[in-house]
């Protein structure tokens, strides 16, 4: 099924499951070039499929039972993590490893380290995480990234919760201060990676 082009009036939607593999694939064009990314899929003619392969098995066994994630069809997707829920619950994970280090391959030990590297920049308080947000590049320009992400920080304004994310793109970081980001950290990924900055957003 052709889904139509998002236009002024298309609004987000709650993802579920029949949109994981769509919603994966958006997420893995958009980051395609992101440079935590490609330090961990190394390989530019395999990199959009395991990274949509792997994307899709996230969200299917992690984010899409935590009732936060959003998307514009085909063109945009936010998947959030509720207080109390940003560390991966083993139990989910554990039945996928195989499959996930075969989908990121030679790049397990970068992968390792920018998980590590993340960690370190977990907030105390309870905060909804933002583990992924992405605009299809065909999308992009049509002020779908505010759009995707604003029920949640509308939750966010509304019980007063911090909101938190990760990037390790610096072409996007003009984008989260429009949205009321600010620069809380950075970590440097040992081994030749990118600078992961970290960014929190105080409830308006």
């Amino acid at each position: 099924m052709t889904v139509p082009a998002p236009d002024d009036r298309t609004t987000a939607a709650p993802l579920d499951r029949t949109a994981v593999a769509s919603a994966a694939g958006v997420l893995a064009r958009a980051l395609a070039d992101d440079p935590g990314w490609t330090y961990v899929f190394t390989d530019p003619p395999t990199r959009v499929a395991r990274m949509t392969a792997l994307l899709a098995i996230m969200l299917e066994r992690v984010y899409l039972g935590l009732d936060g994630s959003w998307h514009v069809p085909g063109a945009a997707a936010a998947i959030w993590a509720p207080p109390g829920r940003h560390d991966l619950p083993v139990r989910a994970v554990v039945p996928a490893l195989p499959r996930l280090a075969w989908l990121v391959g030679r790049g397990v030990p970068r992968g390792l380290r920018v998980v590590r590297a993340m960690g370190r920049g977990t907030p105390g308080e309870p905060h909804w995480y933002l583990a992924a947000l992405g605009v299809d590049p065909a999308h992009q320009g049509r002020g779908l990234g505010p759009r995707v992400i604003a029920p949640v920080l509308e939750r966010c304004d509304a019980t007063r919760t911090l909101a938190w994310l990760e990037s390790t793109n610096p072409k996007n970081h003009t984008f989260y201060r429009r949205c009321g980001f600010e620069v809380a950290d950075q970590v440097a990924i040992t081994g030749g990676g990118p600078t992961i900055t970290f960014f929190a957003r105080r409830p308006r």
